[in-house]
């Protein structure tokens, strides 16, 4: 293991006899979070809704015998983060996979629920009401799938959206209504010819409006003993769901397939929405990330936009934000192995109108450090963050975040 330090170089401007710097651009910094346990602390996603006020979620692991994983809830107020109490079912893992807000009583986090010890998942959803964390009931789906609420986007107190997969292996989309959750009809996407559908989930959504609200994940379809995977995004105009075509990048492999998912979407407008998520890499049967997947949705169709890479390693994108056409960013994790063993680091890419780059992002102080969500700042230009967590040992975490500007 071994500390990777990344400097942030200021730039300087010189006239003729006198020099005086120029404006540092904003860089990326580990703000301190909380860790409630010493061994296991995860945030898997962030939400803003100003510069003071901002929520990062997870889960924990409970220090007492029969607490299993507890849901972790922190807020920013401008200042620091700290911990806000959450609910815990003994006997049960709770763990939040996404988080959006409309106001600052009215927050809602998704993701699932299982016995602890047991694989088979469920739904979970938990709203704060400006006093406190509450579990709040969603409909039951049946199947032998796991099922799971990966997204959620929370545009007034009667209007949420969450997205996952059902316990059919299908994708699965509810929407609240101000008193109770229900499940709405999410299309299955058409397989390609020769093909069987074999399944699909969603694992992001964001919204511009009401009549505007995009959701991405992937999609399975099996010939004969080979499954592929392919990108998915489906569209609500007001009315109902359906199934948009979407590109796919990953080589057909006659033996293990063709792979790639979405695992984030930020709409900025009716024509400027991004999605992003990374290939897999199934030609070497390493079934590794390959590399990162950036698609633009431009009012009339998907295209791939080119991003970059690192040669030999496994690349993937798992958050996305949209500030303007000129201005997003993409959050992530590479394998590094320049120091001869492999190790996880953070990576950001930056869209600046033309093309995607990569800046600049500290890690954690030893083992991996992924990177699992990011928000941008409402009513700034240049100010964002980015969760997720640092592992310290072969079974302990630490929360990891980091703030642009």
């Amino acid at each position: 293991m071994h500390r990777r330090i990344v400097a942030a170089l200021a730039g300087t401007a010189a006239a003729l006899l006198v020099a005086s710097p120029a404006a540092a651009a904003p860089t990326w910094t580990v703000v301190p979070s909380v860790d409630p346990v010493t061994t296991e602390n995860q945030l898997t996603a962030v939400t803003a809704r100003s510069a003071s006020d901002a929520w990062a979620v997870g889960f924990y692991q409970g220090p007492n015998r029969h607490d299993g994983r507890i849901m972790l809830a922190e807020h920013w107020d401008g200042t620091r983060w700290s911990q806000v109490t959450t609910p815990n079912v003994q006997f049960f893992d709770e763990k939040l996979l996404a988080v959006s807000g409309s106001g600052t009583s009215d927050v809602w986090a998704v993701g699932s629920t299982n016995q602890t010890g047991f694989a088979t998942t469920n739904p979970i959803t938990a709203h704060w009401d400006g006093t406190a964390w509450t579990i709040v009931a969603t409909p039951a789906t049946t199947g032998t799938a796991k099922s799971i609420l990966d997204a959620v986007v929370d545009l007034a107190p009667d209007n949420v959206w969450a997205a996952g997969r059902s316990r059919d292996g299908h994708a699965l989309i509810e929407h609240w209504n101000g008193s109770a959750w229900s499940i709405v009809t999410a299309p299955d996407p058409v397989p390609p010819a020769g093909s069987a559908f074999a399944g699909a989930t969603l694992t992001g959504l964001s919204a511009t409006s009401a009549s505007d609200v995009w959701a991405v994940g992937s999609f399975s379809a099996a010939h004969g003993t080979v499954v592929d995977s392919f990108t998915l995004t489906e569209h609500f105009d007001g009315v109902r769901w359906k199934v948009v075509p979407s590109p796919n990048v990953a080589k057909p492999n006659q033996f293990n397939g063709a792979r790639q998912v979405l695992s984030a979407v930020a709409a900025r407008s009716t024509g400027d929405v991004w999605a992003v998520g990374w290939t897999i890499d199934t030609a070497t049967g390493s079934f590794l990330p390959d590399k990162t997947l950036i698609l633009h949705w431009n009012g009339t169709s998907w295209v791939v936009v080119p991003s970059p890479d690192h040669a030999n390693e496994e690349d993937m994108l798992t958050g996305v934000a949209a500030v303007s056409s000129g201005n997003a960013w993409a959050v992530g994790t590479f394998t590094d192995r320049s120091s001869g063993f492999p190790l996880d680091r953070t990576q950001i890419l930056r869209w600046n109108g033309s093309a995607w780059s990569v800046v600049p992002t500290p890690n954690g102080g030893s083992g991996d450090t992924l990177l699992n969500g990011t928000a941008r700042v409402p009513g700034t230009t240049a100010q964002g963050w980015a969760v997720g967590f640092n592992l310290t040992g072969a079974s302990t975490s630490r929360t990891f975040v980091l703030h642009l500007g």
